[in-house]
């Protein structure tokens, strides 16, 4: 198992000290070396809001504040240049906050959600011992 990672929980703490809960308003933390260093930061903070029964939103911006993705993702430009500084920018919003937002976003419509926690997954394809499941 790992360590939790409670890295964030003193940016996302101090997010909430700030006011920022609930608004909108992305809070900013500047200064990772890379994209990768980054996206880690990112990772925290979705995590980390988690741990403190936050919803976060996060996301990975480059030099210039423009959310920046390696590989391909609709709304995002690719990262010309991973190894420049980046920033982690994230909002926090309580958790009926967080559902009400989904609701308005999907109509209420489950298939129009980008997660549809309604649809059902894959099921297993091979038994514990390692033959197919029919």
């Amino acid at each position: 198992m790992r360590e939790r990672d409670e890295r964030a929980h003193a940016v996302i703490k101090d997010a909430l000290n700030q006011g920022y809960l609930d608004t909108g308003t992305p809070y900013v933390v500047p200064g990772f070396g890379s994209h990768d260093a980054a996206n880690e930061g990112r990772k925290s903070v979705k995590i980390g809001g988690e741990h403190l029964g936050l919803s976060a939103a996060a996301w990975v911006t480059d030099q210039d504040g423009n959310p920046c993705w390696i590989g391909s993702k609709p709304g995002y430009k690719e990262c010309t240049d991973p190894g420049a500084p980046h920033e982690v920018r994230f909002r926090i919003h309580s958790k009926d906050a967080a559902r009400e937002h989904v609701v308005r976003e999907s109509g209420g419509d489950p298939a129009r959600l980008k997660y549809n926690p309604f649809q059902r997954a894959e099921g297993r394809l091979v038994d514990d011992s390692g033959k197919p499941v029919h």
